[in-house]
Formats: structure tokens, sequence, C-alpha cells
């Protein structure tokens, strides 16, 4: 499942329109740092993929965007090793999991 239902319940007391607000947000606000890990990934700028992969790991880790943390978890550790090399096939796959988890929140929000 691309959100964990029971972690974000338990989050948000069972309040369904704080999840949708805060999902809403959520997607708005990873679609940003993906546009910028794309072109620190484009351009090998390892600080800048370490960054920007740690606000993702953070946020999607606080909405229960679970494959989306690692990947973005996979992605800051290659920044932090100074190096780029398989950050191109990473941000496939977490590109992929974002249209995944955005598919299940406009179900779920809908």
């Amino acid at each position: 499942m691309a959100i964990d239902l029971e972690y974000l319940g338990q989050l948000s007391d069972g309040d369904r329109e704080f999840e949708a607000e805060l999902l809403s947000v959520y997607l708005e606000d990873t679609a940003t740092h993906l546009a910028a890990l794309q072109d620190a990934v484009a351009n090998s700028q390892t600080e800048h993929i370490e960054r920007e992969a740690h606000h993702i790991k953070g946020a999607s880790g606080n909405v229960g965007a679970l494959g989306m943390h690692i990947l973005a978890s996979e992605l800051e550790t290659l920044g932090k090793q100074k190096t780029a090399a398989g950050a191109d096939r990473l941000l496939l796959k977490l590109n992929a999991e974002f249209e995944a988890v955005r598919s299940f929140i406009y179900a779920y929000i809908a």
C-alpha cells in the first residue's frame, strides 16, 4: 500500500478532513522537491541530492509513505557519500512510487 493508513489514522486521530489536508500539502511539497532533486541528479550535485532527498524522506515518513521514505533515504545516502552513481535509477523508482502514492491519495481523499 502506498500510504500506511493505520499510521496516518493514528497521526490524525481519525480526522479524515485533517488527513486530506495533510496529504494534499504533502503532494504539492513533494512534487516541488522532486523537481529540485531531478535537477540535482541531472547535474550530479551531491549536496543538493542529499538535501532534497532528506526533505522527501522526512515528509514521506510523516505521512506514512514508506516506499517513498525508503527510496529517498537511499538517495540521501548517495549524497552523503558524495556520489551520484546510481542516483538516476533510484530517481526513476522514486518518481514511479510518487505516482503510485499520488493515485492512492487522490482515490483516498475523493
